[in-house]
């Protein structure tokens, strides 16, 4: 089972492509452009070349609203998640899932070495599942 688990890859799976946003942008117009693009998360590029990246999310704009911070006058840069954890195209979905699992996180970065090619989330590797699984038992019968 473990095998054919490990068959199914990240880049089987993303579904999003790599949504960015600059760091100065407010949490308002974050969320404006979530509605817009039908997207979850950005990710946020550094302010300084040393700086890494990061990634902010709906969840994170919702929190930061249900504590009464004022989403028009704070910056995205000011409250991404950093840094960025990174999976790359060729890992097996299992891996990332163990990965969301340890980090604490729903959104991973699809990295290929030389670029971001897309985010996946806790929803991507949850929607392969059921084929995945139909797969697994289909070699057993």
């Amino acid at each position: 089972m473990v095998r054919i688990v490990k068959r199914l890859k990240v880049r089987d799976v993303i579904e999003h492509r790599p949504q960015t946003i600059d760091p100065s942008a407010s949490l308002l117009e974050a969320a404006r452009r979530m509605v817009e693009d039908a997207t979850d998360a950005f990710i946020v590029s550094p302010l300084e070349k040393d700086e890494p990246f990061g990634i902010i999310t709906q969840r994170d704009i919702v929190d930061l609203f249900a504590d009464e911070v004022d989403i028009g006058k704070v910056t995205v840069g000011e409250m991404a998640s950093k840094p960025l954890f990174i999976v790359s195209p060729g890992m097996p979905i299992l891996y990332a899932a163990k990965m969301f699992r340890k980090a604490g996180v729903n959104h991973l970065a699809v990295f290929n070495g030389q670029e971001i090619l897309g985010i996946i989330s806790c929803d991507d590797v949850l929607g392969s599942l059921p084929n995945l699984m139909e797969q697994i038992y289909s070699e057993f019968d």
